[in-house]
């Protein structure tokens, strides 16, 4: 009888949570997809979900780092200056990287918030001052770009990349 009394609470348990954690699953998911499109908007245009423009220290209005860095932050060249590529696997390589003849350890949340707000590299040193300092953007809106630039460079199933063992 008491083991019966066990195994009816745990199947009730685990309704009230399976029932508990759809629900919240559903709000999670239109939480990371609101944070995950401000910072696709701040990448993309320099422009905040709410219309605000994220100011920084060359001015510029209506353009992000997508302007320099390329829709898939791989970089390129602009204006004659190398642009690194900015994705995610490739900053936090705990190899490290090399970019202008200048070899720094692997990129964390905070040394890529640096980056991005003052213009430090994970070495401590200054980045080509063609790279502008964001320095318009709030704690949160720091936090969206880095969730998006996460979503950059990933490998998915089925990519060349993933075929190719990279």
């Amino acid at each position: 009888m008491a083991l019966r009394r066990v195994f009816l609470a745990s199947a009730g348990l685990l309704v009230f949570l399976s029932s508990a954690t759809s629900g919240s699953s559903q709000e999670f998911r239109r939480w990371l997809a609101s944070h995950l499109e401000n910072g696709q908007r701040i990448y993309m245009s320099g422009v905040t979900a709410q219309g605000r423009v994220v100011q920084n220290s060359h001015g510029m209005e209506g353009v992000g780092c997508a302007m320099c860095h390329g829709p898939d932050g791989r970089g390129g060249t602009m204006h004659g200056i190398p642009v690194p590529n900015i994705t995610v696997p490739l900053l936090t390589d705990p190899r490290g990287n090399e970019h202008n003849g200048r070899t720094r350890p692997a990129y964390n949340e905070e040394t890529i918030k640096a980056a991005i707000v003052a213009g430090i590299d994970s070495g401590g040193n200054a980045l080509h001052p063609e790279m502008p300092r964001w320095t318009g953007l709030t704690a949160r809106d720091l936090d969206d770009l880095i969730g998006f630039l996460k979503t950059l460079g990933a490998v998915r199933r089925g990519s060349p990349e993933m075929s190719q063992g990279l």
